[in-house]
C-alpha cells in the first residue's frame, strides 16, 4: 500500500485576519495514483497539533488513525486540513461572540478578549477552502465536509458550523468551551447561542469528558446535545453525543477517541454492540442535577451516550430516569435501574440517600523532595499556594463529579516527572470531602 503525505503551506496569508500561519494538508495514500479519484475533507483547528506534537508533547496523530481505519476497511480515504492557531491569538480568533450581545454573559476575566471569530470563518470559508479546492482533488460539496475541533476549536466549530451547514454539513465537537466558570464563586458565564431551529446538517459529533475540570463541565455540554435535539435534529442519525468517563482535557485524550466522529462521519454503518449503565451509584434525594451514563458500544468501536434511552426502574416509588439519564429521586431506598436499547439490557442498583451536598471541600497538598525556592505556585489543575520551599497547598469547594485530569506544574512552567524523564499525570473525581497530597521527587 502507498504512503500518505503531509504537505505543508507555509506563510498562508489572511486579508480578513492580516495575518499568517502554515497549513497542514494530509493526503490519502491513493491520491497520488488515483488520479480520477476526488475525496472528502476535513477540516481541523489547532493544525500544528493534530500531526505533530503540541507544547505537551502529545498530538492527536489523526493521520496513523485515519491511516489504521482505512487499512482495516473501516472508513474511506479523506483529505485533512489542519489550519495552525495563531498562539497569543487563538482565543481572541476562537471566540465567536461580540461583547455587546446582550443574550451572553461576559464577566470581567473575559473581557480582554477582543473575538475575531467572524473574521476567522470567513477566513476558513473564503481563503482556506478556496485554496484547498483549487489545489487539491477535493469533493466540493457541503455534504462531502466536514469541520472538527476542540476545547475553544470545538466552540468555534458549533458557531461556525451552525452557521453555515452550507459549507460544512459534518460537525465534530470535542470537550467545547462553552462557558466560563469562576473558580473561586463557581458562577456560570455562557458563552454559546442555541440555534432556534434545525439547519441541514448531515450529521454533528459532540462530546466531552468526565475528567476535564471546571474548564469544561458534563452538564454545559449535554444541555447543548439535548437543545440540538429539541430543535429537531434526529438522534443518533444527525446528533450523536459521547460522554467518556476516562477522558480529561489534553490531545491523547482526542487521540484516544477521534476515530469515533471519523467513523460517525466517513465509516459505514455502524452495529450495535454492548451497553453499559455508567456513574455513581448513589444520589441524595435533595439533588438536582445527577444523571446515569447509558453508554452504547458499536461494532467498529464508536459509543455515544444515548439521549433518548429506554429505562425500567424496579421501585419507582424510589426513584425516576429521564430519557437522558436524569435522575429524578422520589424516595429513600435503594432499586434496580435497567437500561435496554436493541434487545441488550444493562442494569444498575442506585440508592437514594436523605442528603447529598452539591459542593465539596477539597484540600489539595504538594510536597516537593526539592526546595523551591523561586516557585509561588504550583498547579494542580487548580492553583495551590506556597507554605514554603517544600510545601503547596490550597483548599476548595467544588461542584459534586467534578472530574480532576492533570500534570502537577511549577509557575515557570517545570512539570513533574518519573525517574526516566517521562511526564506523570494524575486523576481525581470529587464524589466526596477529600484530602489529597502528592509527593514530588523531580522537575523537570
Amino acid at each position: 500500500m502507498s504512503e500518505h503525505s503531509i504537505v505543508e503551506i507555509s506563510n498562508f496569508k489572511s486579508i480578513h485576519l492580516q495575518n499568517e500561519r502554515n497549513l497542514y494538508v494530509y493526503l490519502p495514500p491513493s491520491y497520488e495514483q488515483a488520479q480520477n479519484t476526488t475525496y472528502p475533507v476535513l477540516y481541523m483547528h489547532d493544525g500544528q497539533n493534530i500531526f505533530h506534537p503540541a507544547f505537551n508533547g502529545q498530538s492527536w496523530n489523526v493521520h496513523h488513525v485515519v491511516n489504521r481505519l482505512v487499512e482495516q476497511g473501516k472508513m474511506q480515504e479523506i483529505i485533512i486540513v489542519g489550519i495552525e492557531n495563531m498562539k497569543e491569538e487563538r482565543a481572541n480568533e476562537y471566540s465567536f461572540h461580540t461583547l455587546n450581545e446582550d443574550s451572553l454573559q461576559v464577566p470581567p476575566a473575559l473581557a480582554c478578549i477582543q473575538p475575531k471569530g467572524e473574521l476567522y470563518e470567513k477566513f476558513i470559508i473564503d481563503e482556506v477552502k478556496p485554496f484547498i479546492d483549487e489545489q487539491f482533488r477535493t469533493k466540493k460539496e457541503a455534504k462531502y465536509t466536514a469541520l472538527m475541533g476542540s476545547s475553544r476549536g470545538g466552540a468555534i466549530t458549533y458557531h461556525i458550523g451552525l452557521k453555515r451547514p452550507d459549507v460544512f454539513s459534518m460537525l465534530a465537537i470535542l470537550s467545547p468551551y462553552f462557558y466560563y466558570v469562576n473558580p473561586h464563586t463557581l458562577q456560570e458565564f455562557s458563552q454559546v447561542n442555541v440555534p432556534a431551529q434545525k439547519a441541514n446538517h448531515k450529521k454533528i459529533w459532540i462530546d466531552v469528558g468526565q475528567y476535564e475540570g471546571l474548564l469544561i463541565r458534563i452538564g454545559h455540554v449535554k444541555d447543548i446535545a439535548n437543545k440540538l435535539l429539541a430543535c429537531g435534529y434526529q438522534h443518533g442519525e444527525e446528533v450523536a453525543y459521547y460522554q467518556d468517563d476516562a477522558a480529561s482535557h489534553t490531545e491523547a485524550d482526542w487521540e484516544a477517541r477521534v476515530h469515533m466522529p471519523l467513523l460517525y462521519f466517513f465509516g459505514k454503518e455502524m452495529k450495535l454492540a454492548a451497553v453499559e449503565l455508567k456513574g455513581r451509584s448513589s444520589f441524595g434525594l435533595n439533588e438536582k442535577v445527577c444523571s446515569l451514563n447509558a453508554v452504547k458500544t458499536f461494532s467498529n468501536g464508536v459509543k455515544v451516550t444515548d439521549l433518548q434511552g429506554e429505562y425500567q426502574v424496579e421501585n419507582e416509588r424510589i426513584v425516576s430516569i429521564a430519557k437522558d439519564g436524569t435522575i429524578i429521586p422520589k424516595s429513600v431506598g435503594k432499586t434496580v435501574v435497567q437500561f435496554q436499547s436493541e434487545g441488550i439490557v444493562s442494569s444498575k442498583e442506585i440508592e437514594i440517600v436523605d442528603y447529598l451536598s452539591d459542593r465539596v471541600p477539597v484540600s489539595i497538598q504538594v510536597n516537593s523532595k526539592d526546595a523551591l525556592l523561586d516557585a509561588l505556585r504550583v498547579y494542580a489543575d487548580l492553583p495551590l499556594k506556597k507554605v514554603d520551599s517544600h510545601h503547596f497547598y490550597n483548599q476548595f469547594i467544588l461542584p459534586i463529579d467534578t472530574g480532576l485530569g492533570f500534570r502537577l506544574y511549577l509557575d515557570d512552567g517545570k512539570g513533574e516527572v518519573d525517574d526516566y524523564g517521562a511526564p506523570i499525570h494524575h486523576r481525581i473525581m470529587i464524589t466526596h470531602p477529600l484530602h489529597k497530597k502528592f509527593t514530588v521527587k523531580r522537575w523537570l
